[in-house]
């Protein structure tokens, strides 16, 4: 029978955390409940609990030696919970030797894969086939987490994943009962599974390779396997983790069902700049408002889907398609279609922007909502017209390099006389047309200084100033240097 005591000061919480272990049927019998640090250190004496739960932030500093003796003593497995991201709390958390350290506010699906994976640890301490005594003295949660230089390195490690979160218990519970003649240690974490293998194995992708093709005769889910192999060079289990971590991140772009190996070409990150440049977002304006799917479809492949090692960032290709996605976002607002239903599958697209694991995936879906956004525009377009200033906007936004554009010209595209939609302008952006145009032709002024041998001359004219002079003296207006100085500090 398994026993549980909750340490947590908010009322509601303990409950909700009570009525979720009954709602996900947890096998926990018993669930014990304390408000205070004093209460659980007498529950914890009293009970003896299999799992604590505890929330960090309501331990005070003169409490902390007191509550982690009785931790040691008294219960077998623990779960860390704060509202502090802080490197305090970590260590608090490796501390008491914490399976893991819960971040507020939490999600219900996490605690439960925490918690399981926390009573399968207690289950499976007594009948685990673990590596000889020596090893399993010298490796622990810790020695993952903490760099411990000069620690003696006798194990590869082999990291696992699945796509989803959610299988982790499944894949832990896969390892010790189906491959435990061949991954004897098994460090199971709330997001993977990190498995250490004796040195003297030589054959690690041969292992891999077996464990894998195991999973999927029995599993949907894809998983990858990253392997760290020993080596002189790494000083501590911290380093072979971290490299793991590192070579993961490369399942964003290549997926996952495959072993990973390290590689140079996976050893740095290539440049990128994370924005859409002026000129990609008006051909991305111009491929919305002309409802061209085919095209929008080429552009996200060329720039998404045919890259290759060394890759960028992965966080700075989400940034990039968020960027994309925000281009978008103007063009649903122009439709009016930001306070309807399709809002919801633009959360989702963004969501899946944040934390979707693999790249072509965030790729196919947000085609699949930009294909469905412009078929919902299009038929908007034909019931109603579109709002004037985002579209008076977009006009300008096109236009802005013909030294001929005038408020004039706009104003009779959106059919409004131009006093009124100067108003609506200034209303609305707080910038006059005058204003807006000259910033646009001015960032495209800076980026053709950046990226082009142009002239001043030819610069200006591109962006649609009819005199050089002119276009000189409002450049300095505006960022406070002459054309030649902006182009001579940038180049340096």
């Amino acid at each position: 029978m398994v026993k549980l005591l909750i340490a947590e000061r908010d009322n509601q919480e303990r409950n909700a955390l009570q009525w979720l272990i009954s709602a996900y049927s947890i096998p926990i019998q018993t669930v014990i409940l304390a408000g205070t640090v004093q209460e659980a250190m007498r529950l914890l004496e009293k009970e003896a609990p299999d799992l604590f739960y505890l929330e960090l932030d309501m331990v005070r500093k003169e409490d902390w030696h007191a509550l982690k003796h009785y931790v040691n003593l008294y219960t077998k497995k623990v779960i860390c919970v704060t509202a502090e991201t802080t490197f305090a709390r970590a260590k608090q958390a490796i501390e008491c030797q914490s399976i893991d350290l819960l971040v507020k506010p939490l999600e219900p699906m996490k605690i439960k894969q925490c918690m399981t994976s926390a009573l399968s640890s207690i289950s499976s301490d007594q009948s685990s086939r673990f590596f000889p005594e020596k090893i399993e003295t010298s490796y622990s949660y810790r020695s993952l987490f903490v760099k411990q230089q000069q620690m003696p390195i006798d194990v590869s490690v082999m990291l696992l994943k699945t796509e989803s979160k959610m299988n982790v218990h499944h894949l832990r519970t896969f390892l010790e009962n189906e491959a435990s003649s061949t991954i004897p240690f098994v460090f199971p974490l709330t997001d993977l599974v990190v498995c250490l293998i004796p040195h003297e194995e030589k054959n690690l992708k041969q292992v891999g390779t077996r464990i894998l093709q195991e999973w999927e005769e029995k599993n949907t889910e894809p998983l990858a396997i990253v392997i760290i192999p020993f080596h002189e060079q790494y000083n501590s289990l911290y380093e072979m983790y971290q490299s793991a971590r590192k070579l993961l991140e490369v399942t964003f772009f290549i997926g996952y069902r495959q072993i990973i190996l390290p590689e140079a070409q996976f050893e740095n990150w290539k440049a990128l700049d994370p924005f859409l440049t002026p000129n990609e977002q008006r051909i991305w304006i111009e491929m919305l408002n002309e409802f061209d799917k085919e095209k929008i479809k080429q552009w996200m492949y060329d720039e998404f889907l045919h890259l290759k090692a060394p890759y960028p960032q992965p966080g700075l290709l989400r940034t990039k398609l968020t960027s994309i996605l925000a281009q978008v976002r103007r063009f649903m607002k122009t439709y009016n279609l930001h306070e309807r239903e399709i809002e919801k599958y633009y959360l989702q697209i963004f969501d899946d922007i944040l934390y979707s694991p693999v790249l072509y995936r965030i790729v196919q879906e947000m085609l699949l909502f930009i294909y469905d956004l412009l078929d919902k525009a299009k038929r908007e377009q034909e019931q109603s017209r579109t709002n004037i200033i985002e579209k008076g906007i977009a006009y300008i936004e096109q236009h802005f390099t013909n030294p001929d554009l005038t408020l004039e010209m706009v104003a009779s595209i959106v059919e409004r006389s131009p006093a009124y939609y100067s108003h609506l302008l200034m209303k609305k952006h707080g910038s006059s047309f005058r204003q807006i145009v000259t910033a646009l032709r001015i960032n495209e002024a800076k980026k053709l200084l950046q990226e082009t041998n142009l002239t001043v001359q030819e610069i200006a004219e591109r962006v649609g100033f009819r005199n050089a002079n002119y276009f000189s003296k409002t450049f300095k207006e505006v960022t406070r240097s002459s054309p030649r100085d902006f182009r001579t500090e940038k180049k340096r």
